[in-house]
């Protein structure tokens, strides 16, 4: 793509995969070899989270954090282009006011109708309030097939109640405290990944330690509303500071010795 092209580019997720096709990072994978060194000089325990992040960013399903924007700025070059850096600070800043300003979005229920009887609404339906109705319903079949397709069920399901973990930089605690710092999501509507799997993706960290958290909830722009999560706590141990890469956010831990 020239760069008059990539100028008329009017979605983040869409100039970052074109921009990546141009670094030559035609597939994922290298990139988030790159991403790793850059970020966290090549741990091997962070790459695999690393992959799936920017399968979800490059696809448009999430958002970076703005540490994680630099970094994928550094792999591109985009330091040596001031005019493309700005269209693409831009167009990031765009899809950020878009995500909060769909906010979380629950399944409506549609309203229960009033129950005329047949032999009326069978007289009183004009033809054309016919086709409408036909055609309403071909396109409620559509998106049924394709939100059962995608994984999603209008049920109740185990994380409907979980509580909600939003993700926080700075997180601040004492020796022996636990808490909630992350939580990895699971496809729209589908359950997360069991905790040996998460755990084996955890950085190792100075302080303390990881344990599971069970269930939880995370907003996510792509899937419109809240998805199913699973949680991850941190247990303090000793006091400190220390910056750890948990599925590509960036977290600043601080530890106060305990009372």
């Amino acid at each position: 793509m020239t760069p008059q092209e990539l100028e008329l580019v009017d979605r983040w997720h869409v100039l970052f995969d074109e921009l990546c096709h141009r670094a030559g990072f035609h597939d994922t994978a290298s990139l988030a070899g790159r991403y790793c060194e850059l970020a966290n000089g090549g741990r091997r325990q962070e790459y695999e989270s690393v992959l799936r992040n920017l399968n979800n960013w490059r696809s448009g399903r999430h958002l970076p954090r703005l540490r994680s924007l630099r970094i994928l700025e550094q792999a591109l070059g985009l330091e040596r282009e001031p005019a493309l850096l700005a269209r693409w600070n831009d167009l990031y800043r765009r899809a950020g006011e878009e995500e909060e300003d769909e906010g979380p979005a629950g399944v409506a229920s549609p309203a229960r109708p009033s129950r005329p009887s047949a032999l009326g609404a069978t007289l009183s339906l004009p033809r054309w309030q016919a086709a409408a109705c036909a055609c309403l319903l071909l396109a409620l079949g559509a998106l049924g097939g394709h939100v059962w397709g995608a994984g999603w069920r209008p049920w109740s399901g185990p994380a409907d109640n979980a509580p909600l973990v939003v993700y926080k930089p700075q997180v601040y605690m004492k020796v022996g405290q636990s808490k909630t710092i992350h939580a990895e999501r699971g496809n729209c509507g589908e359950l997360p990944r069991d905790w040996p799997d998460v755990a084996d993706d955890l950085p190792p960290s100075a302080l303390g330690s990881f344990s599971d958290g069970g269930l939880a909830r995370r907003n996510s722009k792509f899937c419109k509303g809240t998805t199913p999560a699973r949680a991850i706590v941190y247990t303090a141990a000793k006091a400190g500071m220390e910056e750890l890469m948990i599925q590509g956010d960036f977290l600043k831990v601080t530890v106060a010795e305990a009372e």
